[in-house]
């Protein structure tokens, strides 16, 4: 039964590939920090982003939150 549902598996896998393509990892070249000037206007308020707080978590289950002035 195992054996049947693997085979499935690999011809489905196989025609979705043929539109998704191979899985992309990495950017292809080596990426660098983004770097921003702390005067930067925010995309949310308009205030330089030195006025806000990042709140970045420690593990992958929380989001990084941005809080604006």
């Amino acid at each position: 039964m195992a054996d049947r549902f693997w085979r499935w598996y690999e011809k489905a896998n196989a025609v979705v590939r043929i539109f998704t393509g191979p899985a992309q990892i990495g950017a292809g070249y080596e990426e660098k920090p983004d770097v921003r000037s702390p005067d930067a206007a925010c995309p949310l308020c308009g205030k330089p982003m030195s006025e806000h707080t990042i709140i970045r978590a420690t593990g992958q289950y929380t989001a990084t939150r941005l809080t604006c002035p």
